[in-house]
């Protein structure tokens, strides 16, 4: 979770009293998607391929 707060995505009061660990989970897991695709983009660009 300290990747959230890192990313300032989220406080660590805000994960503590406004997001159940389910929903922290879920933002984790779109930011890790968000990120995986930036560096499937940045691949592509490297490798010329549009």
């Amino acid at each position: 979770m300290y990747i959230l707060i890192k990313a300032r995505l989220a406080t660590m009061s805000e994960l503590k009293s406004c997001y159940t660990l389910d929903e922290a989970l879920k933002l984790y897991a779109l930011y890790r998607m968000e990120q995986d695709v930036e560096a499937g983009r940045a691949d592509e660009i490297a490798k010329g391929v549009n």
